[in-house]
């Protein structure tokens, strides 16, 4: 029996598409590399705990990153995949200054790195930085909200503008909080087709703070 004649457009669509996602891919592999060797030059210098934490959490996304398991399915939008990369970037801006509440704001951090690397063991090898299925998680964090790791990247901001509460850095929060919410909705617009997904969200009825959103 003969194959059926090949679409070329398709064809070229789908090579398109592979050639931008393998581009993203190595971007963001090249910035958890440069975001955990800044990370270690941090420790070495401050010998902090904190430092010793978001050395940790980098780490732990690195690794993820690279040991997460081939997508189901995954998002063919552009946009989402640069809306992944702006959440991750945007609090680089974050600059000190300003006369802040240093042991709030460093408790806050501490609490959100704990909230991060609490999420993604939770979260393992389904780990993803745009919209994909690579298996649905509902044990640890995933228990209590929909996406921890989003609510403690946020708390975890939230102590740094404590510490450091300029203008600049008030407006960076509250970017990263509007573009959290947007990629939380996108991620479960795109998960909403499996219904092993649309089970879980039945189950677990908050996105970031139980019993509020």
């Amino acid at each position: 029996m003969s194959r059926p004649p090949r679409n070329p457009g398709a064809l070229r669509a789908a090579r398109t598409e592979a050639s931008w996602k393998t581009g993203f891919n190595i971007v963001f592999l090249a910035l958890f590399m440069l975001m955990s060797m800044s990370a270690w030059q941090n420790l070495l210098t401050t010998g902090s705990l904190r430092s010793l934490s978001v050395l940790a959490v980098n780490l732990l996304f690195l690794g993820l990153f690279l040991a997460r398991r081939p997508a189901q399915t995954e998002t063919s939008s552009v946009g989402l995949w640069v809306l992944g990369m702006i959440t991750m970037l945007l609090p680089l801006l974050l600059r000190p200054g300003g006369q802040g509440w240093n042991e709030l704001g460093t408790a806050l951090q501490l609490l959100g790195l704990a909230g991060i690397a609490g999420g993604l063991l939770s979260l393992r090898r389904s780990f993803a930085v745009a919209p994909a299925n690579r298996g649905v998680r509902d044990t640890g964090m995933y228990r209590l909200v929909r996406h921890p790791i989003y609510l403690s990247e946020l708390l975890l901001l939230l102590g740094v503008v404590l510490a450091n509460p300029t203008l600049g850095n008030l407006l960076i929060l509250l970017c990263e909080c509007g573009l959290q919410l947007a990629r939380a909705s996108a991620e479960e617009q795109f998960l909403s087709s499996d219904p092993v997904y649309r089970a879980y969200r039945e189950r677990v009825r908050y996105r970031l703070i139980p019993g509020i959103i």
